[in-house]
């Protein structure tokens, strides 16, 4: 059986290298791909110091930041400034596309989880147990306050809308953005681990330790919670399409969809897409082209409107951490465990 396989991906990874547009090796574990909208460049992020500028249509580094941290654990951009925020061992920085880091919060320990509101003035970043919320002061961040109040860590942190979702074990918190005094509570006594909120903003979503999800109404309804169980391992990748009418998870080698048009997905069974050969690592979903990738180096194509079946699939040869995807799909950018990163022309 293993020999057949590796047959196969080799053919395949033979076959793939046509639509390979170009390779780079980055030496480093590749944490996220993070690109910039209405350009050809691209933030990749390693798990341990470094950080490179990608020209995705020349396929060279425009810029590298070297030494940013031991441990690099999360980022996201400015959604109006393109700038990077980066939450580390060594503390929360920022990088712009044309200087060296920025000092935000100079502590060295490890803040896990970071995210930013749609419009850049605040910034929530967690270490450990303890919140940091930063404000948008001119051109700089200033620290408005940290709440240690969270009786366990911090497992993600999201935000939609106009409020933030933090969890940790046996609670999800929601603090609006006008007032993060206050907070309204999601109980569940189990581990949340990854967060989702449903793109209208009516479920509230956590995977949990016990490989289930659950679900909860917003705004809260008591007893209207619920949950979807029966998977082999713990869901760690949550996506919504641009309409919340379609729900996506990755469910051990394979992807389901479930149906959220007219409500909870009560007494339905979800669309199951096979993949195979691997973990789903990452998953790339708007509501008419998804890609799947495995942690075998194996990127699936599908068309769910269609077909359950894959119409296109590549190789890469390495094991696939991330990917991420340009404005109108025509390539896809594939970062490994290993260094290696692709940009790949999608042809369907």
């Amino acid at each position: 059986m293993k020999p057949n396989f590796d047959i196969i991906l080799n053919r395949l990874k033979r076959e793939s290298e046509q639509d390979i547009n170009w390779t780079l090796d980055l030496d480093c574990f590749i944490l996220q791909i993070i690109s910039i909208p209405a350009s050809n460049w691209i933030w990749v992020i390693a798990s341990e110091e470094n950080i490179f500028l990608v020209d995705t249509e020349k396929g060279e580094i425009v810029k590298e930041f070297r030494a940013i941290a031991e441990f690099i654990f999360s980022a996201v951009i400015h959604p109006k400034t393109n700038d990077l925020f980066i939450a580390s061992s060594n503390g929360v920085f920022l990088l712009t596309t044309h200087e060296s880091k920025r000092v935000l919060i100079d502590e060295k320990d490890w803040f896990e989880h970071i995210a930013i509101s749609s419009d850049g003035s605040v910034i929530f970043v967690a270490k450990g147990r303890a919140l940091y919320i930063l404000e948008q002061n001119r051109d700089a961040y200033e620290l408005l306050s940290k709440d240690d109040s969270f009786e366990s860590t911090i497992s993600d942190i999201i935000f939609n809308i106009d409020s933030f979702l933090v969890s940790n074990y046996g609670s999800v918190r929601e603090y609006k953005t006008k007032d993060f005094e206050d907070y309204q509570l999601f109980k569940w006594k189990t581990s949340l681990l990854t967060t989702s909120w449903s793109t209208d903003k009516k479920y509230i979503v956590a995977g949990t330790q016990e490989n289930i999800i659950h679900f909860w109404p917003y705004p809260f309804e008591k007893e209207k919670d619920f949950q979807i169980s029966g998977y082999q391992s713990k869901v760690t990748k949550m996506i919504w399409t641009n309409d919340a009418s379609e729900f996506v998870v990755n469910c051990s080698e394979d992807v389901q969809i479930w149906d959220f048009s007219d409500g909870p997905p009560t007494g339905k069974s979800p669309v199951m897409l096979k993949c195979g050969y691997g973990k789903i690592t990452d998953i790339h979903y708007k509501g008419n082209l998804l890609i799947a990738t495995s942690e075998k180096g194996l990127i699936f194509y599908f068309l769910p409107t269609d077909t359950d079946k894959y119409v296109q699939m590549h190789s890469v040869g390495a094991k696939i951490s991330c990917i991420s995807v340009n404005d109108d799909e025509s390539e896809v950018y594939v970062g490994s465990k290993s260094g290696m990163l692709y940009g790949l022309e999608i042809v369907i």
